[in-house]
């Protein structure tokens, strides 16, 4: 029992000398995170196949070249699915952060954004992005002298419509803050629609 203990205690320091000397010889990259991963499971099989082996009294064998075919299609499928969710992740960041400026720009000129609708192109490898349309729903912003108190409402009960009213965009408005934003967005200004004009 003492010479198990002690050939089970040699195995594991010589894995954890085998361990460190390849932790140090291995560069800094992206891989290198997986390839500990795998020297973990080297070490803890190490640990504990010599416990199963003592125990069920089979030797306990991991056939890695079973694996290796499952291993290399599912690393090829999941590294592409990383990229097609960091592509559209990336995609989305970019119109979210437009459709943001494009709110600022507007506050910024005293409207106020309903609805805003943006069609690209983004290629994410090339870093190229193509706005082919902007479609925006705008109202401006009241003055204060232009906001009419509101009736008081109640759940249930029939009430008057509100006196708040929605002002609309004149022709020039319009042209002005297609203008604006053909100008920023390097788009031509027949592809921004504002209010369906």
């Amino acid at each position: 029992m003492i010479s198990w203990f002690n050939s089970w205690a040699q195995g594991i320091i010589l894995a954890v000398i085998i361990v460190t000397i390849l932790e140090m010889i291995v560069p800094e990259g992206r891989n290198k995170k997986y390839i500990k991963i795998v020297m973990g499971v080297y070490i803890t099989f190490t640990i504990i196949s010599p416990i199963i082996t003592k125990v069920t009294g089979n030797n306990f064998e991991l056939d890695v070249s079973k694996y290796e075919d499952l291993f290399n299609s599912n690393s090829v499928q999941g590294a592409n699915e990383i990229t097609s969710i960091n592509n559209q992740s990336i995609e989305n960041l970019y119109l979210n952060t437009i459709k943001t400026d494009i709110k600022t720009e507007l506050d910024k000129e005293g409207y106020e954004s309903k609805k805003i609708n943006i069609t690209a192109d983004i290629n994410v490898e090339n870093e190229e992005a193509k706005i082919y349309k902007i479609d925006i729903e705008v109202t401006k912003k009241p003055n204060e002298e232009e906001i009419k108190k509101v009736n008081k409402v109640e759940i249930g009960k029939s009430t008057e419509e509100s006196n708040v009213e929605e002002v609309t965009l004149s022709a020039g408005e319009i042209k002005k803050l297609k203008e604006v934003l053909a100008e920023k967005y390097e788009i031509e200004k027949e592809k921004i629609y504002i209010n369906g004009k």
